[in-house]
Parts: structure tokens; sequence; C-alpha cells
């Protein structure tokens, strides 16, 4: 896959894609301001593949000196997120780089916005908290350099951290947090191994579809249901590649592209339930499995607004059906086709006092139900997401 650059709407963002990432890096490190530059890294698998060591002869080439927080773990909770803050305070660093999956380039997003804004991590929680407070507000953003394929935080606003008071993820929803620059490299993730393959894929694929189908928000960016549809495209022709062989450098660039692209949809186009109903279920299942096996059931609901069953229907192509329903069961056969459990009971962990609990707080995210493809009613929240757990823990699903 060639080098290109791919603009998103705000002027100076850039994802570049790139089979060669240190040729990219080499390009992008003498651009960044004078001064040392922070990084951030997860505990061990950088080293272990010798992506850390790459990175640092790159950055030694380029005459950039690198100081490394490398203690995030794979869900980063708050307290990490505050050590981060602590390592930037005592850096004072040029400009910021994560280095990672998902939970790095989360957990770098949120530290860095807490160090810039100077206002505590609770007070983030929820949509542009700092922006709206501090309109004229330009700080310092992280460039990311992804090593999965599938959260696309390399081109989103958000970021998901762990409270484990409470026990749930809690979003920070900030406009001022998407990467300046991101490099995408398919060879990258060519280390994943094939449970971490299949669950990052499933979440891209969550992502677009749940995107796609958010009909109520078409208008906040024309281009991206065409990006949906062809994140979803990528995914069904190279996720199965993927997984079955990882060195598959092909199927790993499709892949690269699709959750990068899923990640451009989410931006505009909203998550809804299957996201919501995930978020207490931290270290039981992972999050890109939970996120796909509650689609169907979820996707099913949301046939109740004649839009999305409309739209269902432009899916047909990649998901064979003559009705929304045979859509819906023609994605649950792809699901099939690459291993991901039919029905919750068979997750260790998920058990049906979690998916009481999770249907009881449901209430307190008022945005995902309210920005789902067919919105849950608060007051009915419990009720609806408790037939819906039901649904996907059994295995089966229900006309609505």
């Amino acid at each position: 896959m060639a080098a290109e650059d791919l603009l998103l709407q705000a002027p100076g963002e850039r994802i570049l894609f790139a089979d060669d990432w240190r040729k990219e890096l080499s390009r992008v490190l003498p651009l960044l301001p004078d001064g040392t530059l922070a990084v951030f890294t997860g505990r061990r698998s950088l080293d272990a593949g010798g992506v850390w060591a790459e990175f640092a002869a790159t950055a030694a080439a380029a005459g950039r000196k690198v100081v490394r927080f490398s203690e995030i773990e794979a869900e980063p909770c708050t307290d990490t997120v505050e050590r981060m803050v602590e390592f930037l305070a005592s850096v004072s660093p040029a400009a910021v780089i994560a280095i990672g999956g998902g939970s790095v380039m989360d957990a770098a997003k949120a530290a860095l916005l807490l160090c810039e804004s100077g206002m505590p991590l609770g007070e983030l929680f929820g949509v542009n908290r700092y922006s709206t407070a501090h309109p004229e507000a330009k700080p310092l953003r992280v460039l990311c350099i992804p090593t999965t394929s599938g959260t696309g935080s390399e081109a989103t606003p958000y970021s998901n951290i762990v409270d484990r008071k409470l026990g749930v993820k809690k979003l920070i929803s900030e406009s001022l947090i998407v990467p300046e620059t991101a490099i995408v490299s398919p060879r990258l993730a060519a280390a994943m191994p094939k449970a971490l393959t299949l669950a990052t894929g499933c979440d891209a694929l969550a992502h677009s579809i749940e995107g796609f189908l958010n009909t109520g928000a078409d208008a906040n960016e024309p281009r991206a249901n065409a990006w949906a549809m062809e994140s979803i495209r990528l995914i069904c022709e190279a996720l199965p590649a993927a997984v079955a062989d990882g060195s598959n450098l092909g199927a790993r660039g499709a892949m690269a592209r699709a959750a990068t692209l899923g990640g451009m949809v989410i931006r505009f186009k909203s998550t809804g339930l299957p996201h919501l109903c995930s978020f207490s279920w931290f270290g039981r299942l992972a999050h890109g499995i939970a996120v796909a096996m509650l689609l169907p059931a979820s996707w099913n609901y949301y046939l109740g607004n004649p839009a999305v069953a409309a739209r269902t229907m432009e899916l047909a192509p990649v998901f064979p059906g003559r009705t929304p329903q045979e859509v819906i069961a023609s994605f649950r056969a792809f699901l099939d086709r690459l291993g991901v459990p039919k029905a919750l009971r068979e997750c260790p962990g998920i058990t049906p006092e979690l998916l009481a609990s999770t249907a009881a707080s449901a209430g307190e995210n008022r945005m995902k139900l309210e920005l789902a493809p067919r919105p849950v009613p608060v007051a009915e929240s419990r009720g609806i997401l408790s037939a819906l757990l039901k649904q996907t823990y059994e295995g089966t699903l229900q006309s609505w």
C-alpha cells in the first residue's frame, strides 16, 4: 500500500498510510517542535516485537530526545491517566506520541488534555467539556501510531477510561483531542495474535455498521456513509484472511485502512446500544467481541425506525438478504464463520447478574440512548435493554 494522505474535515489533520512506518516517521519527526518527545506505550508488546527498538533508532537518527512512559495497561484507568499527567509535567515535552492499540492512544489523549487544560479529570468526561469552556484553546495534540486495527482512535475525538471505583468505562468526547497526525502501517499490526486480530476487527466492523445505520446523524458529515461502506466491504473481505494468516500484509493493509475509516465514521456518527452495554464489561470479554455479539439484537430493535430498515437494505450486497431481518442474519453468519460466539452464556464472566446491572445503569448514559439509530426513552431503557441483553445471552432474536 503506497503512502498517502487522507485529510479529515479540519485543516491540518493528517492520516498517513504507509508500508514503511519508519520512513514516514523520519519525515514527520523534523516537523515537530524542537525539544523532548514524550512517548506513551503499553507494557510489553513493543519491546517483544522489536518495534520500540526501531522507533528509538529512528528518533535517534533524527536527533530527537525521547522519554518513554510504558505503564499503560490493557484497560487504562483514571489512576494511570493521573500518573501519565505527572510524567508529562516532569518532562515538559515539545510533542507527545502514542504507539500502541486503542488503550494507549485513548490514555495518551486523555492525559495530554488533562495536562493542557488544567481541569480535573472528572470534569472532562462528557462532550466537549474543555472546548465549550475555552473555545479559543488550541492545545497540543497527540501523534498516534496504531499497532492494532480496530478502535480507530487515531482518527477520533474519544477517550475511554476505566473508573474502577464505579466499575465502568467513562467517555471523554472532545473535538480538541483528534490527533493532528497519525501514521498507520499494516506492518505494525502484523504482530497481533489471532484472538486480538479477531476482536479488533470486530470492533472496527461494529463502528462502521453502527455509524452507517445512524441515519439521524447523516447530515454531520456527507462522506461518512461512503467511509462506512468502504470499511465494511474491506473488513468482510480481509478479516477472515487476517485471522487465518497474520503475516498476510494485503489483508493487514485492508484492515488498517478499514479500522481508520471506522474511526472517521464514528467521529461524526455515534455508536449506539452495543457500545453502551459493553462499557461495564471490561476485563470479562474483549470489547470488539462484545459489541459484535450485541449488534444483531440491537440492530433488530433499530428496525422499528423505518429509515434504519431502508438503510439496512443498502448492506444487502455485503450481507445478502431480501429483508432487513435476513441482512442481519447474514451479518451473524459472518460472525459465525469467524468463530465469534453466538450467545453470551458461552462467555465466561458474562452472567445474568451482570446483564441486569448493565440494563439498570443504562439511564446514566443518556447520550448513547438518545443518539441510537432508534432512540431509547430513558424511562424505558431498563426494560428495552434487558430484553436485548437476554436475547444476546441466549443467542436468539425477537421482533419489536
